[in-house]
């Protein structure tokens, strides 16, 4: 990874993005960069295991539907989705839990080949102190509410055992001004209650607003002195930014914070994603567009995977909240919830998971040197097979809507390419890399007058990039 300092521009029309609302695909050719075609999308079922999931939220208030996006899942390549429990939705009436609406989500999802993981969340108003469905929901309060809950969360486990083994403790609470002891004390009843029905399930804790390192301390802290550390095994954190690649300085100091407490409980990021215009909820004020969108859910997804980071994009579709709109769904909905299209994120992500799974191994310490001088991200990833893949992008500034590239020179002193070409995933198209815009060196590979966008593209051996028909 090269983080340096200041940036001049180049004109460049080297691989120049033309993006449609319909489709990320329609890049302009490149004068010298032959197009050697496109990549091969994979449905989930075909990926074995990858650390890409997708945001199916929101639907236990119906603010998205289902079975209006379900055949879009599959297709997308995420080999996870969190969902959320909806126990207001399921227990309507006391002690009579209603499972259709989820049955359908959660055994559908299975047969795509998507695994849901489930954040268990959020209140019950038909008991007293019971909470509210919604995200402003306090927790369950009154010793009814309280057995109540554990009743459903024993029986929401026994019931899709077989399909979920994830199970992630409320969401956002120190958002909603929950104290950390609080929720701690909730997290562990919560918790034996899964344990007790699923006793090999993964708990997964927290679902911070933003990259908080003090309130999980202070919680997980309450659980050592307990003595019930070993109820956690993730802590999830939702870093909403306008430049994502901002985000990783407080994302480190979380992760040697939770080490501190405990080595054994891992970080993972939970839900982010950008709207594709100004709506409503997080970042939704900012001047968005569709290929800012695409762009920044690209950088987020991969600044995660190089550092080794579990990752969920939030989400499949844009949400009908009572408020308004939120736009940060790949797929663009209609008044009526429906599918209106893929936005070009839709077509990014697949472009993503055309490359990217659990069978390529992060190059640690991957160095790479910039010129001119300016903030590059870069990670490099090896097959089974030995054939390297880096991903480089300019990351110092938030992503434009329009092509903003920068004519560099970059090394790469763990670098080991034959036939090296170049991969766009805004567009999907891969290209050659002339030979003389690139070197053995006696240490690492170099490469010259490369456009580099302020997205991720790929450099990667030939042989390692499944191209379509």
């Amino acid at each position: 990874m090269s983080h340096s300092a200041i940036a001049f521009r180049v004109p460049v029309s080297a691989l120049a993005l033309v993006l449609t609302a319909a489709s990320a695909g329609n890049g302009q050719e490149t004068p010298g960069w032959p197009c050697l075609g496109t990549l091969r999308h994979r449905h989930a079922r075909d990926i074995a295991a990858s650390t890409w999931s997708i945001g199916a939220e929101t639907m236990c208030r119906d603010f998205t539907i289902y079975k209006n996006w379900r055949e879009y899942l599959g297709k997308l390549g995420a080999k996870k989705a969190r969902i959320q429990s909806g126990w207001a939705k399921t227990e309507k009436v006391k002690g009579r839990y209603e499972w259709a609406w989820l049955d359908e989500i959660v055994f559908d999802m299975v047969d795509q080949g998507v695994e849901p993981w489930m954040c268990v969340c959020y209140g019950n108003p038909v008991y007293e102190k019971g909470g509210t469905p919604f995200a402003q929901s306090p927790l369950p309060a009154s010793p009814e509410a309280l057995a109540a809950w554990d009743r459903f969360v024993k029986a929401l486990v026994e019931r899709y055992a077989r399909q979920i083994d994830e199970w992630e403790v409320w969401n956002e609470p120190n958002h909603t001004k929950i104290a950390a002891e609080d929720y701690a004390e909730f997290l562990i009843r919560t918790a034996e209650a899964i344990r007790g029905a699923q006793p090999s399930a993964k708990i997964l804790a927290f679902g911070i607003a933003g990259v908080e390192s003090g309130y999980p301390v202070r919680a997980l802290n309450r659980l050592k002195e307990k003595g019930k550390l070993g109820l956690v095994d993730e802590v999830t954190y939702h870093p909403y930014a306008y430049n994502p690649d901002d985000s990783y300085g407080a994302v480190e100091k979380l992760r040697k914070a939770v080490a501190a407490v405990s080595p054994a409980i891992r970080i993972r990021q939970g839900e982010n994603g950008a709207p594709s215009e100004p709506s409503t909820k997080a970042l939704g004020k900012l001047p968005w567009t569709e290929a800012k969108q695409a762009k920044w859910a690209l950088r987020r997804l991969l600044g995660d995977l190089g550092r080794d980071i579990e990752s969920s994009y939030f989400s499949i579709m844009d949400m009908h909240y009572d408020d308004g709109v939120n736009r940060k769904g790949l797929l663009r909905s209609t008044p009526e919830e429906t599918v209106e299209r893929p936005k070009p994120a839709y077509y990014a992500f697949q472009n993503l998971t055309a490359l990217f799974d659990a069978s390529l191994k992060r190059i640690a310490e991957f160095p790479c040197e910039a010129s001119p001088d300016q903030p590059v991200a870069a990670f490099g990833y090896r097959n089974a097979g030995g054939a390297q893949l880096v991903t480089v992008w300019l990351s110092g500034k938030p992503p434009v809507t329009e092509d903003r590239r920068e004519t560099m020179s970059l090394i790469f002193r763990k670098g080991r390419f034959e036939e090296p070409v170049l991969v766009d995933l805004m567009t999907g198209r891969v290209h050659a890399i002339p030979a003389d815009r690139w070197s053995r060196e006696t240490e690492g590979v170099a490469f010259r007058e490369l456009p580099l966008p302020d997205y991720p593209v790929v450099i990667a051996e030939r042989s390692a990039v499944p191209l379509g028909g």
